[in-house]
């Protein structure tokens, strides 16, 4: 498969593969500097990894995942570190061992980098603790993976440039630019460029991209790994959209994250990210709910977005109805709306996954939704609510007033069944799906909430950011595994038997947990994946 591989490919491999710290003193009267010096602004995206071996000492414990070991034998290995020992011997070089990254003549503190350039050419920065021996370990590369065994050198602005060609080829295939501690390394076209990359002048390099360094001091200083994309260029964003995507990763015990930043150019949309003081009403939702999600900003400034959210069709009925959206129905909530999904425990598997559309399957046959809010007073509250059956008439739903234990309830019902059931206590809004739902909760709103369905250890996911949700990854398991055979339709015995081996192979995935939120004039979303690492 290397054989076959591209040459940018490999490189990008090169660059990302490292599994082990590796330390050793830095060469001798270089200067210290950053990958991201030789990085040109120009380049369509960039990624810049500060510590190759911090990252690859973190990166050496995912390995021990159950999850690691699982989808190395959907490859055929016997486990996680056997599929990765493969790739190393199939490289030349054991990434994850500091005594063979050295006698490669890498150096990981020094960091790595990459960009993307036009007519996606790649250009790879890499720190050097030995030119000799990196040039060796390249020059192997060359010969064994791209069959190019000629190798000349020269000196040339900003260093030394070493190239591998093929036989009778015109140009080199692969170049190697060694410069002040680091390498830069470019394949085919790219060769040429080295030097231009080598002397690039500061003010042109990503080190000093006023949108990175600006975003680098919102963002968390904690990383492993920052890429940079700049969205007037149109690649990955939409032009105009933003002005550019800075992203931070970083990996710590029992959790992976990624988080972005991202500056707003409309600052009057912008006012939908900021949060309000509001009611913590989590604990209001069914305790079996695996996803959890509130919106803690003020819903009057959804007024220019619900239109995106909310679709065409959906749009068209709510003017032609007349209602005025702001007034009669944002304005007088509350921040803090929750809502709570959990997997229905009628749910028939045996047909394989739902269609994503509710005009052709009702969604509540396979999940219950809970949604909770709270009104600025009654009155308001039940005006907000008789609105609603002439609205969804023009939707294609029957909404009908009924007494429930003597409450006032608005019970729902469209093409393919039941839909979302609406009610008020006092100040409080519950939407609620299927009507057993609405049965359960109802009672519990004349009452103090009780106990969040979210995990004490990732509240704070919630309730921090303007926008926050959390994806209880073992609620979800466990429910799934406390579903009768018969939910799995013909050979549900032997289904789910399959399915519960799945999950336990996948356990140590504890939860996925995403917060939108604005900052200064820039908007930051965090998502992080919680994990269980396996006893050592």
């Amino acid at each position: 498969m290397l054989r076959r591989a591209t040459p940018w490919l490999l490189l990008v491999f090169l660059v990302f593969a490292g599994c082990s710290r590796c330390g050793g003193d830095k060469p001798s009267g270089a200067k210290v500097l950053s990958p991201a010096r030789y990085l040109p602004r120009s380049a369509r995206a960039a990624v810049v990894i500060p510590d190759v071996g911090v990252l690859g000492e973190k990166l050496a414990r995912l390995q021990r995942l159950k999850i690691a070991n699982f989808a190395a034998q959907l490859q055929n290995a016997q486990s996680a570190e056997g599929f990765v020992s493969g790739i190393m011997r199939q490289v030349g070089v054991d990434l994850r061992s500091a005594q063979a990254m050295e006698a490669a003549g890498l150096q990981p503190s020094r960091g790595a980098g990459l960009a993307l350039l036009a007519n996606n050419q790649v250009v790879s920065v890499l720190g050097m603790k030995d030119e000799k021996a990196l040039t060796e370990t390249f020059a192997k590369l060359a010969r064994e993976r791209l069959g190019a065994p000629t190798r000349a050198e020269e000196k040339v602005p900003g260093g030394t440039l070493v190239t591998f060609s093929r036989a009778g080829a015109p140009a080199p295939s692969l170049g190697l630019l060694l410069s002040d501690g680091y390498a830069l390394v470019g394949a085919g076209e790219l060769v040429a460029q080295l030097p231009g990359l080598a002397t690039l002048a500061p003010e042109q390099s990503l080190a000093q991209e006023p949108l990175l360094s600006d975003a680098l001091k919102r963002l968390p200083t904690e990383r492993d790994f920052y890429a940079f994309l700049p969205g007037g260029l149109g690649f990955l964003l939409p032009v105009g959209g933003t002005e550019s995507v800075t992203l931070v990763g970083s990996l710590r015990e029992g959790a992976l994250s990624l988080h972005a930043d991202m500056p707003w150019p409309d600052q009057a949309s912008f006012e939908v990210f900021k949060a309000q003081k509001g009611p913590d009403l989590a604990g209001y939702l069914p305790a079996d709910s695996f996803l959890t999600v509130r919106y803690g900003g003020d819903p009057a400034k959804l007024e220019g977005v619900w239109p995106y959210l909310a679709g065409g069709a959906i749009t068209r009925a709510v003017q032609s109805s007349g209602v005025d959206v702001k007034g009669e129905l944002l304005s007088r909530l509350e921040p803090g709306m929750v809502a709570g999904v959990a997997l229905a425990p009628t749910v028939q598997l045996g047909a394989g996954l739902p269609r994503l559309d509710p005009r052709r399957t009702n969604p509540f046959r396979f999940v219950h939704l809970v949604v909770v809010g709270e009104g600025k007073d009654a009155a308001g509250v039940a005006s907000l609510l008789e609105k609603v059956p002439p609205l969804a008439q023009k939707l294609g739903a029957k909404v009908e007033p009924a007494e429930l234990n003597g409450q006032r309830v608005y019970l729902t019902s469209y093409a393919q069944g039941e839909g979302t059931h609406l009610a008020a206590v006092d100040k409080k809004v519950l939407l609620a799906a299927p009507q057993t739902r609405l049965e359960a909760v109802l009672p519990t709103l004349s009452a103090p909430p009780g106990p969040s369905p979210v995990p004490e250890e990732l509240r704070a996911s919630l309730q921090e950011p303007v926008l926050g949700a959390v994806l209880d990854l073992r609620r979800l398991s466990d429910t799934v595994k406390a579903l009768p055979s018969e939910a799995w339709g013909i050979g549900g015995f032997a289904i789910k038997a399959t399915t519960v081996r799945f999950l336990e192979a996948t356990d140590d995935l504890r939860a996925v947990t995403l917060g939108v939120s604005a900052k200064d004039k820039a908007l930051r979303a965090d998502l992080t994946l919680w994990l269980t690492p396996a006893a050592r």
